[in-house]
C-alpha cells in the first residue's frame, strides 16, 4: 500500500530521534524535494504540479536558498 503522509512523517521522526538528529517536518521534505527536482532539471511547471504548490509561492524558497548560497558560491561566506 502507499504510505500516508502521517505514516511517512512518523517514520522519519522515529529515525531522526534514533540517531539524535533534529526532527524534520513534512514541509521541510516538500521544499527539499522541490529543490532536488529543480536541480535535476525538472521544469518549474512540473515541480509546481508535483508539489501541489499554489501560485508561485514556492519561488520564495528558491529566493531564500539563493541568498544563503550566494556567498559560498562566491567563496566569501
Amino acid at each position: 500500500h502507499q504510505a500516508s503522509r502521517s505514516e511517512v512523517t512518523k517514520c522519519i521522526a522515529s529515525l531522526m530521534a534514533a540517531h539524535n538528529l533534529p526532527d524534520l517536518k513534512g514541509h521541510s521534505l516538500r521544499i527539499g524535494g522541490m529543490l532536488h527536482y529543480l536541480l535535476c532539471g525538472t521544469p518549474f511547471d512540473m515541480v509546481k504540479t508535483m508539489g501541489r504548490w499554489a501560485g508561485d509561492s514556492f519561488t520564495i524558497y528558491l529566493h531564500h536558498h539563493a541568498m544563503i548560497l550566494a556567498p559560498y558560491l562566491n567563496n566569501t561566506p
